[in-house]
């Protein structure tokens, strides 16, 4: 789908008005690594809980309607559940498990299935296990998952939302979920990949797409197809594959909303970034391209379901 003449004019002012505040040459040249990561996360907790989601959900909220609602910030582990009452499984991995929003609300529905979730960040890991005290069938570690500290075949079912796209090896990190996955397992990716067809858009696009990736700490971002296909190089065979790109568009709008107000005013804007932290300041830029990017279609927001083969 084609920007028309008044979203250009929009993403075109957008752009200068992020040159100046950020540099767009030097900020894309960030290499992202794991600490990175870790550090944007650590860095924008406190945003991700005034501006987003006071329950701890640091994902996008799934709404359906067209309208947002923060119940919609429960549709990823509403959707795992299906996956869990389908399957039976009985031992579940969350990959970048965050403030365990999901897990938590998982093991409370599923009293006799075993949930563990890992995260980068030590004070996610800690704030999660502290938030679950009591849930008896849930415990949260720090680990990475380019390197999972489990052995071979141990889950029945392994799940993330919104971090596969943050692998610095994402042969590995395929890798590894794939090993730790039972024969008849199952693995479900909810996250956002490039389009198939990202590079027919106009450079202004592109531009704001790739910016977009980098204010959210994603230093090696994939085509929708090409990741699919390294999923069968590693021995994942996908099953399905469903589009939700619609479902957060309410809940990016909101986004867009609140990050205009930040670049009203470009010199105020520099003042801010000096006072508060950096990665949390950023998000501005994934807030303000994301509807034009996702709007177009060369940014999506996918349900992947996966098997060993």
């Amino acid at each position: 789908m084609p920007i028309d003449h008044k979203n250009q004019g929009e993403l075109k002012k957008y752009l200068n008005k992020v040159d100046k505040i950020f540099n767009v040459k030097k900020f894309l040249e960030q290499d992202i690594d794991f600490q990175d990561i870790a550090n944007y996360y650590r860095d924008s907790s406190l945003g991700y809980e005034f501006f987003h989601s006071t329950g701890g959900s640091i994902h996008m909220a799934l709404n359906y309607d067209g309208q947002f609602n923060k119940d919609g910030y429960f549709g990823q582990a509403k959707i795992i559940q299906e996956y869990i009452t389908r399957t039976k499984a009985k031992k579940v991995l969350e990959l970048a498990s965050g403030k365990g929003f999901n897990s938590t609300y998982l093991a409370k529905q599923n009293p006799d299935v075993e949930f563990i979730g890992i995260d980068l960040t030590p004070e996610h890991a800690e704030f999660a296990n502290a938030n679950a005290q009591g849930i008896r069938n849930l415990k949260f570690e720090q680990g990475n998952f380019q390197d999972l500290q489990f052995p071979d075949d141990s889950f029945d079912l392994v799940f993330e939302v919104e971090s596969v796209c943050h692998a610095t090896d994402m042969k590995k990190a395929l890798s590894e979920s794939q090993r730790v996955l039972k024969p008849q397992g199952s693995f479900i990716v909810i996250d956002g990949f490039r389009s198939s067809d990202f590079d027919t858009f106009s450079n202004d696009l592109k531009t704001a797409a790739k910016l977009a990736e980098v204010s959210m700490a994603v230093g090696k971002p994939w085509k929708i197809n090409e990741w699919t296909s390294l999923c069968e190089t590693v021995g994942l065979k996908v099953e399905q594959i469903d589009d939700l790109s619609m479902a957060i568009i309410p809940n990016l709008t909101r986004f867009q909303f609140l990050a205009r107000g930040f670049f009203k005013f470009p010199s105020l804007s520099r003042t801010i970034i000096k006072a508060m932290p950096y990665y949390l300041v950023q998000n501005a830029i994934a807030g303000i391209f994301m509807p034009f990017t996702v709007g177009v279609g060369m940014q999506k927001y996918y349900k992947v379901a996966l098997k060993p083969r």
